[in-house]
């Protein structure tokens, strides 16, 4: 029994060292962000279980002991059921998915109310010490551990798909099903009660059935939970550096296209601006001159007005601001803008399905999407010809979609076309005056949404757009 116990703690103190102690922060994953509180409730647990441990070998302590026990064990559950509610409503957030209720019920204000109503009730029928441990492991133990249990099998499928999560799945699951096994061996067997069911399903009955004691299955879930959260750790650290890595590749790309697009715009003004001094003119090139030097500062502040928008959208604190919005007015906000800009060119819009819908974001945002993609629409089709545009739901999910009559993109292009000043070298582009940030800008904007957005060439000719973003619940 002693062996058993030392272990049982041994494990939760080397996960609660582990978890605390690597650096998971910088994950763009949720629960790496949130593992501290397994961490604090898995070294407060070991102090549980060695206490415990004192207690079986000088039995004379017990009484000088048992309060300590008691607010170890609570203060550990509290940790371990405040991680369970932030992965439960994490995993359970979307609203088509068959256990969204959970997401509701796990609110703080609903769920603390009815944890506590629980604990308290449970003190009342058996108010000892022994009762409150008693009720402390059926409340925030037994529920804490189950939930937790239910969230982290289901967790990885909540995730976008990434080379990580499809890594961290198993790493999900398999600690999913220990703490459910935990939540039924420390939140059911427990010691005996004068209630149902710790009057006939207790840690003696355990031992008097199975002949092993039930610390023993504990610390095999214990030992199992240290495993794959070790996995996940490391997993999550390969994710962080490989991350720097990716950033600080990004950002000697980013200053090198930078510079490059810069560069012209102010050599082609430098340079007119020199052959305009070496000999007097007359007012009408003088003015030639002045005109073609505005449309490069234009070309100037519109490159570093996109730069400041790309800059806006990396703050982490953006989506605090988000309200309902009314994403069928914006949509016709954005058309009634190009609708001359498309005239221009004889374009007709094709307005199809236009359903009222809602969804949470920023409008000024929201526009510029719709803004951009209609005008990349209007710029690369030929004149007299077709736009479509509809805005439909389907599965909880806001679907715009656009259509143009171009020439398409080549299909090993596509992929590559969110990418910052990138510019399809193909029919699609030559002559056409852009920066290759418009697109980069949209792909941003709609993950800052948690929205999704696909690209395809149309058949006969054309490229089709489908953005498709979350709805108000």
């Amino acid at each position: 029994m002693q062996i058993i116990l030392f272990v049982y703690g041994l494990s939760f103190f080397i996960l609660g060292v582990l978890v605390l102690f690597v650096q998971t922060k910088e994950s763009t994953i949720f629960f790496a962000r949130k593992i501290w509180l397994l961490g604090v409730f898995a070294l407060l647990h070991a102090f549980v279980e060695w206490v415990f441990l004192y207690m079986y070998l000088y039995p004379n302590y017990e009484s000088l002991l048992s309060p300590i026990k008691f607010i170890l064990l609570l203060l550990s559950y509290l940790f371990l059921f405040e991680f369970s509610r932030f992965i439960v409503r994490e995993s359970f957030k979307d609203n088509t998915s068959k256990l969204h209720f959970l997401h509701t019920l796990y609110a703080a204000p609903v769920i603390y109310i009815i944890s506590l109503s629980s604990l308290l009730g449970l003190i009342i029928i058996q108010p000892s010490l022994d009762g409150a441990i008693a009720a402390i492991r059926y409340t925030y133990g037994f529920f804490g551990s189950l939930f937790l249990g239910i969230g982290l099998y289901y967790y990885g499928e909540s995730l976008k798909k990434s080379e990580y999560v499809e890594r961290l799945k198993i790493y999900f699951k398999v600690p999913g099903v220990a703490f459910i096994c935990y939540a039924l061996l420390a939140g059911i067997a427990v010691s005996p009660t004068q209630y149902f069911p710790g009057n006939t399903i207790n840690t003696t009955w355990f031992l008097e059935t199975f002949g092993i004691p039930v610390q023993f299955f504990r610390a095999l879930c214990a030992l199992v939970i240290t495993i794959c959260s070790i996995k996940a750790l490391q997993i999550f650290s390969d994710e962080t550096h490989l991350k720097m890595v990716r950033s600080l590749k990004q950002i000697k790309r980013f200053s090198s296209d930078v510079s490059h697009e810069l560069k012209t715009p102010l050599t082609a003004m430098k340079g007119e601006i020199e052959v305009a001094l070496k000999e007097p003119r007359s007012q009408e090139e003088y003015q030639t001159i002045l005109r073609s030097t505005l449309e490069e500062v234009d070309t100037l502040q519109s490159i570093v007005k996109n730069l400041l928008m790309l800059t806006y959208l990396e703050k982490e604190s953006l989506k605090t601001k988000f309200t309902p919005q009314n994403l069928d007015d914006v949509l016709l906000k954005a058309i009634e803008d190009l609708i001359i800009i498309g005239s221009q060119k004889n374009i007709i819009f094709e307005i199809g399905t236009l359903e009222s819908l809602v969804v949470n974001g920023d409008e000024i945002l929201l526009k510029t999407v719709f803004s951009n993609l209609i005008e990349n629409a209007i710029k690369y089709s030929p004149n007299h010809t077709t736009v479509s545009l509809s805005l439909t739901s389907s599965n909880r999910m806001a679907c715009f979609h656009i259509e143009d009559e171009g020439n398409g993109i080549d299909e090993e292009k596509l992929s590559l076309i969110f990418e910052r000043f990138y510019r399809a070298d193909d029919s699609r582009s030559k002559q056409i005056k852009g920066f290759g940030l418009g697109l980069s800008i949209v792909q941003q904007i709609v993950d800052v949404h948690d929205g999704i957005i696909h690209v395809k060439n149309r058949k006969p000719k054309g490229l089709e757009i489908e953005v498709m973003l979350p709805l108000v619940s």
